[in-house]
């Protein structure tokens, strides 16, 4: 008796989990939460790659820099504990934006306070920065910090156009905005809206940047909001009726720059970006050219002709880790630009391969995410972050491969550089927190009972 008792309360319990309405089971309160919790899970195998990423640069970093660090620092690890500071740094802000819910970053004020703090950022920079390297001014000062500005921007620009992108689409969803009286001042409406707006303020920023002169930077984020463009829906007619009315004003505008502009200026303009001439020129004076640019001397050369070296001598095991000859003042500040010829020196083509394959995996995570990535704001900032990361990794080792001229861009999470490994984390964290709350919801398939049924 007792048995059959048990047995009818555990049918009364189970009976209680059927909806009467489509007599399916009704999942409690506290499943569904659970489930939630599930849904919206930190992207761990993104997360580890990331921190192996970090660790390999750090390991890296200390054999490359310990001659130029104990040279001028008395310490063969002065670089690498600062990197190690700064990495700390930004990875708490990584995980700190990976579990804040993306849709905080799509806000209109978030969106405003980007695009302002950058402009802002370009405009102190070209006033007031410091460091001058080859006459480009790229640091700023806030109190004893200093910080590069153009890595904090190119961040800040991708957050502030996706966000743009994001409003102007839910304002044409929810029909605010005014159908034209005809189909052509339709078309050139919403090409005003979806792309000369967001270009013009881009190009407001990026002209500041390359006055500073900050080619590479320029090149940057010119390339990265082009990419972030091309996902987050503008209709082919607005790419083309907006480029030809861009072309059209840019051509006007340079015309009237060029005639008002007195030949005493054009020589300073041209001044100004002499080293980005002289690096062209070396680019372009090949290997099998004896003559070559008469105005370059060896010691202009010597950096690129000595990075190709250490590049050539690694073979296919390298000379060993940390036994590289070349990082003993051959190329100098190999922490930084030139990173990369000094790990093929030391691993050669095999180390080469590796961490080849570490970026092509980390890149294929990142595109999986923008893959799934649900709505405009959410895909526009994954692919921003995701085109910032690896078109530094492409410019950097294109120039160590003398594939294109020199451009001082670092190597992602292996070069020295306080402010690009915070701010990459930072991009980093943005790709994360879409994994976690910005995926497209699974579509649920149908069970065999249900097919059976029907």
């Amino acid at each position: 008796m007792a048995q059959d008792k048990q047995i009818k309360s555990d049918i009364g319990d189970i009976e209680k989990l059927i909806d009467p309405a489509s007599g399916e089971a009704a999942i409690p309160e506290s499943a569904k939460i659970h489930t939630d919790l599930n849904l919206k899970a930190l992207n761990i195998p993104m997360l580890l790659m990331l921190i192996v990423m970090i660790v390999f640069g750090l390991v890296i970093l200390y054999s490359v820099s310990g001659p130029d660090a104990y040279g001028l620092h008395h310490d063969s690890a002065y670089f690498l504990k600062r990197q190690i500071i700064q990495t700390i740094l930004g990875l708490v802000a990584c995980i700190a934006i990976a579990f804040w819910p993306i849709k905080f970053f799509a806000q209109k004020w978030v969106m405003i306070l980007a695009y302002l703090g950058s402009l802002g950022l370009a405009f102190w920079t070209l006033a007031a920065g410091v460091g001058s390297e080859h006459g480009a001014t790229r640091w700023v000062n806030i109190g004893p910090i200093q910080f590069q500005s153009s890595e904090v921007i190119k961040v800040a620009l991708i957050v502030a156009f996706a966000g743009y992108r994001a409003a102007v689409d839910k304002r044409r969803k929810e029909g605010k905005f005014r159908p034209a009286k005809t189909a052509r001042a339709q078309a050139v409406f919403n090409a005003i809206v979806d792309l000369v707006i967001p270009a013009v303020f881009i190009i407001i920023v990026d002209v500041v940047i390359i006055m500073q002169p900050h080619v590479s930077c320029f090149i940057i984020i010119a390339a990265v909001i082009v990419m972030s463009a091309l996902v987050s829906e503008i209709p082919l007619k607005s790419w083309i009726v907006g480029g030809a009315l861009m072309l059209g004003f840019a051509v006007v505008l340079l015309g009237f720059v060029m005639a008002l502009l007195p030949a005493e200026g054009r020589d300073k303009i041209l001044k100004n970006y002499a080293h980005v001439f002289k690096r062209i020129a070396i680019f372009n004076q090949g290997d099998d050219d004896e003559e070559g640019d008469t105005n370059l001397t060896k010691d202009d050369t010597r950096q690129i002709d000595n990075a190709h070296n250490a590049l050539g001598s690694g073979g296919m095991w390298g000379v060993g880790l940390g036994n590289s000859r070349s990082k003993y003042n051959y190329v100098a500040e190999a922490q930084n630009d030139y990173i990369f010829s000094i790990y093929i020196e030391e691993t050669g083509f095999v180390g080469g391969l590796i961490l080849m394959t570490m970026y092509m995996i980390m890149f294929v995570m990142c595109i999986r995410v923008i893959l799934q990535a649900n709505g405009v704001f959410n895909r526009t900032v994954a692919t921003g972050c995701t085109a910032l990361i690896f078109i530094e990794v492409l410019m950097n080792i294109s120039v160590e491969l003398q594939v294109i001229p020199a451009t001082g861009v670092t190597l992602p999470f292996m070069s020295y550089g306080g402010t690009a490994q915070i701010m990459l984390l930072v991009a980093y964290g943005l790709i994360l927190s879409v994994s976690k709350y910005g995926k497209k919801p699974k579509e649920n398939k149908p069970s065999r009972s249900s097919k059976k049924a029907v």
